[in-house]
This record gives structure tokens, sequence and C-alpha cells, in this order.
């Protein structure tokens, strides 16, 4: 009998175990297949981690947002999470809308970010946007380093949440892109 209850209590245990990775998965996936897909401005920087190995490490170039007049006094604290709805511009860049405290119901393309306090004229928000890392191949990150002048962040937003789907150089994938120099020894 007590073998019988050891044998449910560790099923309930992986399964338990399974279900937070899944989670995280189906997650990631969703916002994959019904989020939007928008550009924004990125300037790499290519750091080496002994755990994480070899990434690039994303500086977005646009990190402002227009905010309400009633949160451009200097008494107001930004304390907790801003919403922010996002429109695409015709080359397919994000255009912020206005930051708003509550989360928006005339849309599920918004954005969930950490304010980091009004600039100096009290006008825009200084913004903490998620997702500061990709991930490539050790060989080629700092080639990615080096040859990123002009590059976007392809990413994908869905109810707040945000994923970062790729680098575009040039309209290219980058690791198709330095594939493309290194075959053309061109770099």
């Amino acid at each position: 009998m007590r073998k019988k209850y050891l044998i449910i209590a560790f099923v309930c245990t992986v399964l338990v175990q399974l279900a937070f990775p899944l989670k995280m998965i189906f997650d990631r996936e969703l916002i994959l297949l019904r989020g939007e897909t928008f550009l924004m401005k990125i300037e790499p920087i290519d750091p080496y981690d002994a755990f994480r190995g070899r990434y690039v490490s994303i500086n977005y170039t646009n990190v402002t947002a227009p905010i309400p007049w009633s949160m451009q006094q200097e008494h107001y604290k930004f304390d907790h999470d801003l919403f922010i709805p996002l429109k695409k511009a015709a080359n397919g860049e994000a255009i912020y809308q206005e930051a708003r405290e509550i989360r928006p119901t005339d849309t599920d393309i918004y954005l969930r970010v950490t304010p980091e306090g009004p600039t100096v004229d009290y006008e825009t928000v200084w913004i903490d946007i998620p997702d500061k890392r990709y991930y490539m191949n050790e060989y080629k990150a700092p080639i990615a380093d080096r040859i990123i002048k002009d590059a976007y962040a392809q990413i994908v937003v869905y109810k707040g949440q945000m994923v970062l789907k790729g680098i575009l150089v040039d309209g290219m994938p980058i690791e198709k892109y330095i594939d493309q120099l290194t075959k053309d020894k061109s770099y």
C-alpha cells in the first residue's frame, strides 16, 4: 500500500515539474502565433558569459514613450508598470502610443513595461524594454557585433508580453547575413 502512494507522489512530482516549462513554451508560442510583429532599432553589444555562452546584448534605441498630462506632473510617482499600445509605421517600426496606467481594452497589441522615470521635459517616460539578449552561434556572435550598424530587432507583441523573434540586417535575418558574408569572403 505504501509503495502505491510513493508511486503516485512520484508521478505527481514529475507532472508538476513538466508543467512549468511546458507552460512557458506554450505562452511563448501563443505570443508568436497571435501577436503582431514590429521592428525596433537596436545597437547590439556582444558580451560573453561562461554559463550562457555567446549572445548579442541589445540596446533598444527608442526607450521613451509619451505620457498623458496627468502623469506629467513633478510629484507623479512612476512606481508601477505602464501599458503602452503600439502602432506600426509604414516601414514596420513600432510607434509608441500614449502610456496608460491600466490595461488597454481596445487592443491586444501593447507592451507592459517598467518605467524608469520621466525625461527632463516630463512629456515622456524612460521605459525598460524586456528581452535584451539574442542567443547566437558562438562563432557568429562576435562577427555580428562587428558588422551590425543599421540593425532592427524583430519583436512580436501580444497582451503586454514581447518575444524577440530575431535580428534583421539589411532586411535579412542576421544568421543568413553572416553566412552570406563568410561565403563571399567579404568579411
